[in-house]
């Protein structure tokens, strides 16, 4: 009995120690549980506030397009005077907008049509748009903004189905035109759903004021109210349509207008309005206090539970599995505490050797058994690993690496055993929590042929990693930016070989991904005709220094449509300055480029005629006054329809203005290429003739005209027998172009006076 009890006591003594050490190291490994879970959120919630405000940045990068596309429209409209059907149709197929406004679900023109007009306009656009009748007008208004011309992103029929239908009738939008034609800039509504849309979908469109020519920038509210042009996006695709949705999956975005509260919710991802909710679970990560259109959007992004808690949880079991394995180290180690004192004494020597060797060391040296138990460390190990040196000795390394190194340490230590020098890296850990990436050399030591002991140096490299890694990330950031930008943007070395370029480039050029981008040149790409051009540019902006901006050329898109480019390239420089590439950025500006050709066009050229307008013609008279100083031979001819009035009176302004286009008509087909005719208005007209070599000559062509008129003119319901006066005037040195339509038009009243149908010649002017 007394032997029994004592060996009871002896294995109780034995085992005690290591049975206290787990309990405490259990204990502890609960509370760094519990303390990296809570790390883990903190630095989750950190990535996800700058993802936040990334998706803020895309935000407001798409809601500026929206605002540009809307100014370019009402511009389009503004300067118009008359757009048909097929000029719409063109200015969208040129401007893309659905394809470069991701979230627009349609774009239209809404005329204003006073209510006293309303049965004539009806009229005059039903010949366009049979069966045409404004539908659902604003009761008691004194003006109706149907919709004319418009297109939808994915129903081609809805916009035909619309037609006509007053959109001042929907308070909302009607709140918002009137807005937008007091501020006289773009306006956005209210959220509501969507007309003739099967699921209700939800909406906030955009409006913008068309004026007419002479509104100008102080323009008042309703002066030169032509119309709205507008734009409708979806309210869902408008929010969570970023980044292929991988942005949207991180967050459970609520949009509120003006004030947060049930009543002014404009968009919330699971329809549950967290900000609220006084004691709401989710994590706020950003909020943004948002200007569009004259609208104040309030922007909450919560963290979605599904991302921010198993990272954290995963983050905890694996310390706390860590914390587990370190208790049983430490137990097994106060169990094996009697024999470690023997090796100790017996390591003694080598440990007296070792300090003196590496004690000053800069990087942490260790030594380590053939079972990869340490020997020895000196203090810079101590210090990385956050324990005394006393503690190291006897550890096993396994005890300070995390999980995803240990198989790869172990293989390495393999290497060494066998008598070879490895190197390597690996992420260690220390009992605090603290981790750290360490790069590791490992040298066998021998004695006497035999592998005693391995000598090993550990230097951190924590910090290199993690500039690496935000190096990493801000470039990734960069990539998504340029990738998100309409313009093709590239880069190329000094031999034009492409060393990258965004996600417009790789569409342009028909490519997937920019692997098969890099090492290419513009010979291997489809606008290979065009190599040698582009070639020489990026050697001139090479050799130069200096940038080549806003180049314009034609160019044909991927689907063979004709199209117009503008190319800036800038030279790349490195450190010291030298040239080492070129930068480019193209843009696609064929809407532009049909605008200002359209704009250039209504601003010099008659609509009834196709001829040239006074403008036009004081411009060109200058220019050849100014030749015929030089050479002689100018004369000006000034003509009308004789007895126009009469005709208008008796058959209408619609025959009127027939019998003037078969008028230009027949002027235009005895004249030369070079001789320049316009249309000053009404029935006037003037005929520019240069070169000439004698006067007989401008009185044979004034012959013809007069000539061309005898065949009567053959309209719907009427035949007119048309004549006209002509006053032939010729330019002499000195005269002034004033002086040359004077004289011109007092010759074609002595023709008038003639008896008309017939041509008079100015007289000479007497010094």
């Amino acid at each position: 009995m007394i032997s029994l009890f004592a060996r009871t006591r002896t294995i109780l003594a034995r085992l005690g120690l290591p049975a206290a050490v787990f309990v405490g190291g259990v204990l502890a490994s609960a509370y760094l549980y519990v303390a990296t879970v809570q790390h883990s959120q903190e630095e989750q919630l950190a990535d996800l506030q700058e993802s936040a405000r990334y998706y803020e940045a895309l935000l407001r990068h798409r809601l500026g397009q929206y605002m540009d596309a809307s100014r370019s429209m009402g511009a389009f409209f503004s300067a118009s005077g008359r757009v048909d059907p097929e000029e719409f149709e063109k200015y969208m197929a040129a401007s893309r907008l659905f394809e470069r406004l991701e979230g627009s679900s349609s774009f239209g023109y809404l005329p204003r049509v006073e209510a006293s007009q309303l049965q004539r306009f009806e009229a005059e656009t039903a010949q366009t748009f049979a069966g045409f009748r404004v539908s659902s007008p604003r009761y008691g208004a004194d003006a109706f903004y149907p919709l004319l011309y418009g297109q939808h992103a994915t129903d081609a029929n809805r916009a035909d189905r619309l037609r006509g239908f007053d959109f001042s009738s929907v308070p909302d939008r009607w709140q918002a035109m009137r807005e937008a034609d007091m501020r006289d800039a773009p306006v956005a509504s209210s959220r509501h759903s969507a007309l003739q849309h099967a699921g209700r979908a939800q909406v906030v469109m955009l409006f913008t004021p068309v004026r007419g020519a002479r509104a100008g920038t102080s323009a008042k509210p309703g002066a030169d109210l032509k119309g709205f042009v507008f734009s409708s996006m979806y309210v869902d695709r408008l929010f969570q349509g970023f980044d292929h949705g991988r942005l949207a999956q991180l967050f459970d975005l609520e949009v509120f207008e003006d004030r947060v509260a049930e009543s002014t919710v404009l968009f919330d991802a699971d329809q549950v309005p967290h900000v609220l909710q006084p004691e709401s679970a989710h994590v706020l990560a950003h909020r943004v206090e948002l200007q569009f259109a004259n609208r104040n959007w309030l922007i909450f992004f919560y963290a979605k539970k599904a991302v921010l808690n198993p990272k954290a949880t995963q983050a905890g079991a694996q310390m706390f599995a860590i914390g587990l394995l370190l208790s049983l180290v430490a137990s097994y180690v106060a169990a094996a505490w009697p024999r470690y004192l023997v090796r100790k004494r017996a390591r003694r020597d080598f440990s007296e050797r070792f300090a003196g060797f590496f004690e000053g060391h800069p990087f942490a040296v260790y030594a380590l058994d053939t079972e990869r138990r340490i020997i020895h460390a000196n203090q810079q190990l101590a210090r990385e690993l956050g324990v005394s040196r006393e503690a190291l000795v006897g550890a096993s390394v396994d005890s300070f690496i995390v999980d995803e190194s240990r198989a790869v340490a172990a293989r390495r230590f393999e290497e060494v055993l066998a008598g070879n020098a490895v190197a390597y890296t690996s992420r260690v850990v220390a009992p605090d929590g603290r981790s750290s990436d360490m790069s590791i050399v490992l040298i066998p030591m021998s004695a006497g042929g035999t592998l005693t002991h391995v000598l090993g140096f550990a230097e951190n490299i924590t910090e290199r990693k993690q500039a690496e890694l935000a190096l990493h990330e801000s470039r990734q950031m960069l990539r998504h930016i340029i990738d998100n930008i309409p313009q093709s943007v590239f880069w190329k070395d000094l031999d034009s070989v492409f060393l990258g370029g965004n996600r417009s480039l790789l569409e342009d050029a028909g490519l997937d991904n920019v692997d098969e981008l890099v090492g290419k040149t513009d010979a291997d790409l489809r606008w290979k005709d065009q190599a040698e051009h582009f070639r020489q540019v990026d050697r001139d902006v090479m050799r130069s220094g200096l940038p080549r901006l806003k180049m314009q050329a034609t160019d044909h898109r991927r689907d063979g449509s004709p199209c117009w480019i503008e190319t800036s390239k800038i030279p790349l420089k490195d450190e010291q300055g030298k040239v080492v590439g070129v930068l480019a950025v193209t843009e696609d500006i064929t809407a532009r480029k049909y605008m200002e050709q359209e704009l250039f066009r209504r601003a010099n050229y008659d609509i009834l005629t196709g001829l040239p307008n006074r403008g036009f013609f004081d411009s060109h008279l200058g220019e050849a006054v100014k030749r015929a100083q030089r050479q002689p031979g100018l004369a000006l001819m000034y003509f009308d329809i004789d007895r126009f009035k009469h005709i208008n009176d008796n058959y209408g302004h619609d025959v009127g203005d027939e019998v003037i286009r078969m008028f230009a008509s027949r002027t235009r087909a005895v004249l030369r290429e070079s001789d320049f005719i316009a249309r000053l208005g009404g029935d006037e007209f003037v005929l520019v003739i240069e070169g000439l070599a004698e006067r007989e000559d401008a009185a044979v062509i004034a012959e013809k005209l007069v000539l061309a008129m005898v065949p009567p003119f053959l309209l719907p319901g009427a035949q007119l027998q048309v004549s006209t006066s002509i006053g032939v005037a010729y330019y002499e040195a000195g005269m002034a172009a004033e002086t040359l339509v004077k004289a011109a038009d007092q010759a074609m009243y002595q023709a008038k006076r003639a008896g008309r149908n017939c041509f008079r010649q100015a007289e000479a002017q007497r010094a």
